[in-house]
């Protein structure tokens, strides 16, 4: 049975809908809703245009793609909701602007609002397009051009076809072929969330039986987004102020030089490579580096000085700063290692102090 596409034209077509177009049999693998919205930011003014070449703010159609039940070729079968006699069939085009004697029909803004089935779209993506027309006996061909401003550009051809000449197919084969299609999608989705769970299962499995404390810090550093010391200063206003108003690298430390050095290699997890220092009382200068940043400490009149920034952002006072501390103890390179070994006693071992319950004023022996 089949079933002329004016017999339901106040009904939407649904993904794994069979239909019939122009003598094919095609099965609807996605649905895209857009509607017509008003061009505002300055990117889309290009997409205004004299009122008989615009569709009405708030105008909506369905896009819906198509592959044959065979799976070798897909199609794009477009329906505006105000229209009863047309419909638009067209194809991925590799054409990059209309053939000739194509003319201009009609230029707007469309975002997506509704997206069902296997779509590389998503609510709220938005386009500017151009639709060109040559009309021809029966109908008209079609050149679309899509300007999506996540930074694609698209390109269609086709012709207009009457609606008649879409039907909905509802005989026993038809069913089966839909009935397949949607127990594939279900199969689809449901092997998703087992896989979402599965990794969830198996993540907490690994934090529960894992040797070592798994901090917040630690599960960002597995994802690949390990946490700065930079980062510890801002988290940490007890110890750390931002001084430069015109910087957004400058921060004061109310720990010495080296205690500011210990906590910050104890927030990176001793994650620092080419540490030099020079700690000499009342002058001591620490430099490491860490993932893209550097760490410049400093004692300037008795107060502790930490600028963190990038490479290349270092200014020539920095970079004679760094030049004139060319010598590193390796206790702080010792210190960083036995942090990355989990080894909690290295301050206690490397530094040892007058009170071991005392973060500050930390003298080194070497």
């Amino acid at each position: 049975m089949i079933l002329p596409i004016r017999a339901r034209l106040c009904m939407e077509f649904n993904c794994c809908d069979v239909l019939e177009v122009q003598g094919s049999r095609y099965v609807i693998t996605e649905k895209i809703k857009y509607n017509e919205i008003i061009p505002k930011a300055d990117q889309e003014q290009a997409y205004k245009a004299k009122p008989s070449m615009q569709k009405s703010p708030g105008d909506y159609w369905h896009e819906y793609g198509l592959e044959d039940v065979e799976g070798s070729d897909k199609i794009w079968v477009t329906i505006e909701y105000n229209d009863n006699e047309w419909c638009t069939v067209s194809r991925t085009s590799y054409r990059k602007r209309a053939p000739k004697g194509f003319t201009l029909h009609q230029i707007g803004l469309e975002k997506v609002v509704d997206v069902d089935g296997d779509s590389g779209a998503s609510v709220g993506d938005r386009a500017g397009y151009k639709e060109y027309q040559l009309p021809c006996e029966g109908g008209a061909s079609v050149f679309f051009e899509e300007n999506w401003f996540k930074g694609e550009k698209m390109f269609a051809e086709g012709a207009r076809v009457p609606l008649r000449n879409i039907r909905l197919c509802n005989d026993a084969e038809a069913n089966a072929i839909s009935k397949k299609k949607r127990n594939q999608r279900l199969k689809k989705r449901f092997e998703g969330v087992a896989t979402s769970i599965g990794i969830g299962v198996l993540f907490l499995l690994f934090l529960f039986w894992s040797d070592n404390d798994l901090s917040w810090h630690s599960i960002r550093a597995m994802f690949g987004v390990p946490y700065t010391a930079k980062e510890h200063m801002h988290d940490t206003s007890a110890y750390y102020t931002k001084t430069d108003s015109d910087s957004d690298y400058v921060y004061t430390s109310t720990l010495d030089p080296v205690s500011t050095a210990l906590d910050l290699i104890d927030s990176v997890n001793g994650d620092i490579k080419n540490e030099r220092d020079n700690l000499e009382e009342g002058h001591e200068v620490i430099v490491f580096y860490s993932g893209d940043l550097v760490y410049i400490i400093t004692n300037t009149d008795g107060q502790t000085k930490v600028k963190v920034c990038e490479q290349s952002k270092l200014t020539q006072e920095d970079w004679k700063i760094i030049d004139r501390t060319l010598i590193s103890s390796h206790i702080l390179d010792n210190y960083a290692t036995m942090v990355r070994l989990g080894d909690n006693t290295g301050r206690e071992r490397l530094y040892p102090t007058s009170n071991s319950n005392n973060t500050s004023n930390t003298k080194l022996y070497y």
